[in-house]
């Protein structure tokens, strides 16, 4: 019996227009960042920055365990020589050029309704781009909130998607059984980590690319997820 549906967030539940990696935009993002401090780059600054960056960057530097925003951006403004700045305003500029475009998917606040009419519950496990404060990345879905009974980010778990310690904390939360949830992502580690403790796994893919990751259904809407779980809850 299905209990509760977790999803992810960046192109599950929220469409952004930026690439994956955010290698190629750290340059305007320090930018902003330097000017919201009143920092004057100098030469050679914004590259050892961007090298901080990469080293962080889980799209080319895998890691399991989370690294908070603070590590991340104290080093960077050591490097800069201005630890005195303001950190909270750094790194709010610089997550903030990310995360000007972000909206729901069409069918996204329907689909959650829907859950809820079901009797489902609803929660977010979702890995955040270096180590991005809950104050800062729950903005990009705020308006989902009222939808959404349990919210975990890789900072609250400590762990990042594929390991199972967010999957078995969800439903834990949940007082469930892992085998009780459905867990919906876009990416092979969404399908992994959900496979590995038992969950059903969603894969959404809203390309015409063929995605193969062992996934127990896939979806190019999420309107479709209500029909999954009818079948499952038969």
């Amino acid at each position: 019996m299905i209990k509760v549906v977790s999803f992810d967030v960046g192109h599950t539940l929220i469409k952004y227009n930026n690439p994956l990696s955010w290698t190629s935009l750290y340059r305007p993002a320090l930018c902003e960042a330097a000017a919201k401090c009143n920092i004057v780059l100098a030469d050679g600054m914004m590259d050892v920055a961007a090298e901080i960056l990469t080293k962080y960057n889980t799209r080319v530097n895998y890691r399991e365990t989370e690294i908070t925003s603070d590590i991340i951006f104290k080093e960077i403004m050591s490097a800069w020589d201005c630890l005195n700045a303001d950190l909270h305003a750094m790194k709010s500029a610089f997550y903030s050029f990310f995360q000007a475009d972000a909206h729901p998917f069409p069918e996204v606040i329907e689909t959650l309704k829907g859950l809820k009419s079901k009797g489902i519950k609803t929660g977010i496990l979702t890995d955040v781009a270096y180590g991005m404060d809950n104050e800062f990345s729950l903005k990009d879905f705020a308006m989902l909130t009222v939808y959404i009974d349990l919210i975990l980010t890789s900072v609250d778990v400590g762990y990042r998607k594929p390991c199972k310690e967010g999957f078995l904390k969800t439903a834990e939360c949940f007082n469930i059984l892992p085998n009780e949830m459905i867990y919906v992502g876009d990416e092979e580690k969404d399908i992994v980590g959900a496979n590995s403790v038992g969950a059903v796994s969603v894969l959404i893919n809203r390309s015409n690319a063929v995605k193969t990751f062992n996934q127990n259904y896939t979806i190019d809407s999420l309107d479709k997820l209500c029909g999954i779980i009818d079948t499952l809850n038969l």
